[in-house]
């Protein structure tokens, strides 16, 4: 079984999401992390898999939502930019995890 906490896509996740950690997105991207690590501690391979494409989907939503609270006003277009480059980079890692 393998330790998600060294891995290196639970951990792009858990630092995107420090940076979200008391905002109302903050629900959504713990579910990323948590789906990642869930994922890197299945045996069966072809859980794992399904977990790492439902993360992918869950990195969406959350870009979806920091979207949302950029349009509303409720971040700068700097913290913007920040997160959402970590989480495409993260859905990119994800997307060619093997």
């Amino acid at each position: 079984m393998t330790n998600f906490h060294e891995h290196k896509l639970w951990q792009e996740s858990y630092v995107a999401l420090m940076d979200l950690e008391n905002s109302d997105i903050a629900p959504s991207a713990k579910e990323v992390a948590a789906t990642i690590a869930d994922s890197l501690t299945r045996a069966d391979r072809r859980i794992a898999r399904e977990l790492l494409q439902v993360a992918v989907g869950l990195v969406a939503k959350t870009r979806t939502e920091l979207a949302v609270a950029w349009g509303r006003g409720l971040m700068d277009d700097e913290m913007f930019k920040k997160l959402d480059d970590k989480y495409a980079a993260l859905s990119s890692s994800l997307q060619s995890f093997r």
